[in-house]
């Protein structure tokens, strides 16, 4: 898949990931990861791009969940309450991404803004909030809604539920028509309470499949699979790959421009102070070795250029983990057959 997204953003740092070595003519190291028994490369640049690289994508993601994780379990071990809105709009497939993305920029800014909201603020007794977009395309074309967390002091009863999602689709409905978009009550705006959102905040989750909750949802929207009937840009790459269909090349363009200098998940001023988050760049984090693993060995810079040249990274490592490293590279010619006497 990044090989994929390498050939369909050519001037992207996607490219260099995992590619070149951060020293010229350096050693790339290889290691296994000591719990999951998965090896993987040091020594290798990376992009840190959480929206066009699968393999950064996984890490950051992974890292971001964790926060979140913990300052969800953090607050409602202190007594708190959580609220999800789900909040969305209509579109077509006449509708371009960039555009989209302008308007619901402007949707949300005018709907944390009214006076109503700052309102609600108060009566819930709101102490933060955490937002992530997720992007999906499908037969309406694109399709990019929100997941605003609230963390709350004050419970919400259950009989004051439906009136106060009520009032919050209103908020949400006059944001949308401000900036020239549209909403249903039936789709437009979803509230969950502590419990759904918990079933949610992991389904992010990395490439693999595993057990979603509300850390998920909201950090793993853009590597998760979509469902029945809707792609997410990494599905595109998906397609490419496995197929070699290139009928999508051209959305993952327009999708790599449109959200190009954009974050992934937003934090209310103070939060990530309050729950001891440390502030840490998706390069950062990409660039990060924090896993417990054995050092196997190294490749010179010969060996590197063969592997790549050749498109043997991912074989590479699947070998190692089965073989071992240096049964390995003997197996993809790196290394000469001893002869015995």
């Amino acid at each position: 898949m990044q090989a994929a997204a390498k050939y369909v953003l050519p001037n992207n740092r996607v490219g260099i990931c995992l590619r070149h070595q951060i020293q010229k003519y350096g050693d790339v190291d290889v290691y296994k990861h000591l719990k999951t028994q998965k090896a993987f490369y040091g020594g290798l640049m990376v992009c840190g791009s959480v929206w066009v690289c699968p393999v950064c994508a996984a890490k950051i993601s992974e890292r971001r969940r964790s926060e979140l994780k913990k300052v969800f379990r953090g607050h409602i071990d202190l007594g708190g309450e959580c609220t999800m809105l789900t909040l969305t709009f209509s579109h077509s497939n006449r509708d371009k991404l960039k555009d989209l993305l302008s308007s619901l920029s402007g949707a949300m800014q005018a709907f944390a803004k009214t006076e109503k909201f700052h309102f609600i603020r108060k009566e819930i007794g709101l102490i933060g909030s955490i937002r992530a977009f997720e992007i999906t395309y499908g037969s309406n074309g694109w399709h990019p809604h929100i997941h605003l967390l609230l963390l709350h002091d004050n419970e919400i009863e259950p009989w004051e539920r439906h009136d106060l999602e009520d009032r919050f689709y209103r908020m949400w409905s006059a944001a949308c028509e401000e900036n020239n978009l549209s909403c249903s009550r039936e789709h437009g705006l979803k509230m969950d309470d502590a419990k759904e959102a918990s079933t949610y905040i992991g389904k992010w989750g990395d490439l693999m499949d595993k057990q979603w909750g509300t850390d998920s949802e909201m950090t793993k929207a853009n590597i998760k699979r979509g469902r029945i009937g809707s792609l997410t840009p990494f599905d595109f790459l998906r397609v490419i790959a496995e197929d070699g269909d290139l009928e999508y090349a051209d959305r993952f363009k327009e999708y790599a421009l449109a959200v190009k200098g954009k974050h992934q998940l937003h934090w209310s001023r103070g939060l990530k102070q309050r729950f001891a988050v440390e502030e840490k760049t998706d390069e950062q984090i990409a660039t990060e070795k924090v896993e417990q693993a054995d050092w196997l060995g190294a490749l010179d810079w010969k060996d590197w250029r063969y592997i790549v040249q050749n498109k043997l990274r991912v074989r590479l490592l699947e070998q190692i983990e089965q073989d071992g490293f240096e049964d390995a590279l003997t197996n993809l010619g790196l290394r000469k057959v001893q002869q015995t006497k």
